[in-house]
């Protein structure tokens, strides 16, 4: 490895796990700072007493490209023994009834009643023919964009309040670059799916690939091969400077149990957060930069993980709640991903509270969280009692989602521009480029990175104006 530049990683996430095991493929010596005790980021697996569960089931999409097949086809041995493709198994919980998701809209107009129904195809019939004489404007509201493509009744029941409640912001404040999520729910996609016709096979997908295990297997696989060739994987060691010399960084300072240490480096790939990684770099960017990143929010998540003594709850691996009767946003069943995972007479669900980090409700006990998510588990119909409950666990992600508020671009790019002034710095995946993206693209993103530095060198400059080509691609649904 001596004829190759040193390389370290900052996060052991699925895309920076994923570049340092194909680095090393490619025969750099790497470095992996993480500050957590385990690989996999968000993306774990974690033991809570009996049960191995994920933060909400993490599964692989399975799209049909050439490029998601191929890297499909890179990770399978990772995956061990038998693993599982699994055929979605979504669910939305509205007005007391459970419709398939993504939406069917034969379902929903037959499942409400026949007013709501017909309320539904007029206020699309009326979006539709608005939208004819007042095209989009370059940019538009998270709202516009909802009322545009499905009608106002259909866009209140099915995404207004949930997402209000999920971002923590009027949909008006949030950029229509959110509905990159959501991006083939337009009515017009929900009537071709209704009558069978195939959608779009980069934004429409029905399968996930999953170890047996828990997706942990993936990224814990991944790093035995990282360490075997020789590379490091420093866990609980978190990055706490970057250290620059002019337009390129030197040496980056991480914490550890025995004090501060220092690393030198060719080349730093970074999936932390935009903000903390700016408020790291020494001396520091220009003052336009930490602005800029200063406007960047993140959305936290409380895991409320909850046994019961039954075998099983639902036939489903996730239920969006979409009534405002809720707190909660969604709920998993760890069991329903793998059953190797969890007791045969037990079942343990995942049930996701959306906050931000500065609300007195984040500083709440976790027996506070646990009523709450246990009263909305109480009103969803399913029986649950409380004298059914084994044990609860309480996790928590400080920076879950990038938010999207409307022009967020004016303060992404400034920033993705800044740090990359740093000619040997790229950053890459969910928090290293503020982006809303799946597992499998960060995966994707990590081989990508390792690729791009073998065949044209690390300069971040080039990369970034490339990372800013495949984002427009995933705001537009891609």
């Amino acid at each position: 490895m001596s004829g190759k530049q040193k390389v370290v990683v900052l996060g052991a996430g699925p895309a920076g796990i994923s570049a340092a095991w194909r680095l090393t493929r490619l025969g750099y010596p790497v470095t992996v700072l993480e500050k957590d005790e385990a690989v996999g980021g968000m993306g774990r697996t974690i033991s809570l007493g009996d049960y191995k569960v994920d933060f909400g089931p993490h599964t692989f999409h399975i799209r049909e490209t050439a490029e998601s097949k191929q890297i499909l086809r890179t990770i399978t041995p990772f995956f061990g023994e038998n693993p599982l493709t699994l055929v979605r198994g979504t669910r939305v919980l509205l007005r007391g009834k459970e419709y398939v998701y993504p939406l069917e809209m034969l379902q929903v107009l037959f499942g409400v009643n026949p007013l709501l129904s017909a309320l539904i195809i007029w206020d699309y019939g009326l979006a539709t023919i608005k939208s004819m004489f007042a095209p989009a404007k370059t940019e538009d509201s998270f709202e516009e964009w909802g009322v545009r493509n499905l009608g106002r009744t259909l866009y209140d029941l099915c995404f207004g309040i949930y997402s209000a409640r999920v971002w923590g912001l009027p949909t008006t404040q949030i950029s229509s670059k959110q509905a990159q999520r959501v991006a083939k729910l337009n009515l017009k996609n929900i009537i071709l799916r209704t009558l069978g016709i195939k959608a779009d096979p980069t934004t429409y997908f029905t399968k996930y690939f999953y170890p047996r295990a828990g997706i942990s297997q993936l990224y814990e696989g991944m790093a035995a091969e990282i360490r075997a060739a020789g590379n490091q994987i420093l866990l609980g060691s978190p990055a706490i400077r970057v250290e620059r010399e002019g337009e390129r960084v030197s040496q980056v300072v991480y914490a550890t149990s025995g004090g501060d240490k220092t690393i030198a480096c060719d080349v730093l790939l970074s999936t932390l957060p935009l903000p903390a990684l700016v408020g790291m770099v020494s001396p520091p960017l220009p003052e336009s930069v930490s602005r800029h990143a200063d406007r960047l929010r993140y959305r936290s998540l409380k895991l409320i993980y909850i046994a019961l003594k039954r075998p099983r709850l639902t036939d489903y691996h996730w239920i969006y709640l979409l009534d405002e009767h809720f707190r909660v946003n969604r709920m998993s069943e760890q069991k329903n991903v793998s059953p190797d995972m969890v007791p045969k007479d037990r079942t343990i669900l995942c049930i996701e509270l959306s906050l931000w980090k500065d609300e007195p409700l984040w500083k709440a006990s976790d027996e506070e969280i646990y009523r709450l998510a246990l009263r909305d588990l109480m009103k969803m119909g399913y029986g649950v009692t409380e004298s059914e409950v084994d044990a609860y666990y309480i996790a928590e992600i400080p920076t879950a989602y990038p938010v999207y508020e409307l022009n967020f671009e004016d303060h992404l790019i400034p920033v993705l521009d800044g740090v990359h002034q740093m000619r040997n710095l790229m950053t890459l995946g969910r928090h290293g480029l503020f982006l809303n993206n799946s597992m499998d693209d960060n995966v994707g993103l990590g081989f990508q990175v390792a690729d791009h530095i073998e065949q044209q060198g690390a300069d971040g400059r080039v990369w970034v104006a490339e990372m800013l080509e495949f984002m427009k691609l995933r705001f537009a649904g891609k």
